[in-house]
């Protein structure tokens, strides 16, 4: 499994099995599951389907673990599996998607608060409101305020682009 690729890996992964090869561990394997975390997450995101949910959410837990731990630095992983994440528009991922924005510094700098405007801004609202979260609603009216949500439909455009997502069907 060591040496397997990614797109075998996401294939494995979609149905159910491999998550150890990838899964955050904190262990001496960690930056060869970094790695691989890291290319199953761009593979992911270029044949994204509607069924890959559960695999994004999980794969975004693990990125934002291995984050946390570090402490420190936001990797391309993290920003595409928020926007994969986010690209499915359920308003109770907004409090992962907040996790994975709190998770450092740099991610803090980096997570677009217009990938909760995916979920509904409203929705999302509701849904950390109900996670009790008042900086993240906070920052959510602030980017009101000042207007990041004056242009979705072009950023929900670049985002894909520049996250390389390409949807196999609706999310």
């Amino acid at each position: 499994m060591a040496n397997e690729s990614r797109d075998a890996t996401l294939a494995r992964l979609r149905a159910g099995s491999g998550r150890e090869v990838v899964a955050y561990g904190g262990d001496e394997t960690a930056a060869a599951r970094e790695r691989l975390r890291a290319e199953v997450a761009a593979a992911l995101a270029l044949d994204l389907r509607p069924t890959d949910r559960p695999l994004a959410l999980w794969l975004l837990a693990q990125e934002i673990a291995a984050h946390e731990a570090r402490g420190v630095g936001a990797s391309e992983a993290l920003y595409t599996l928020v926007a994969v994440v986010a690209r499915f528009g359920q308003p109770e991922d907004a409090p992962l998607l907040w996790r994975a924005r709190e998770a450092t510094e740099e991610t803090r700098a980096g997570v677009d608060v217009e990938q909760f405007a995916r979920l509904g801004i409203a929705e999302a609202r509701a849904a950390l409101a109900h996670a009790g979260d008042g900086r993240a609603l906070a920052w959510l009216d602030e980017a009101s305020k000042v207007g990041a949500f004056g242009d979705l439909p072009g950023y929900f455009l670049w985002a894909d682009e520049r996250f390389g997502l390409a949807v196999s069907g609706p999310t």
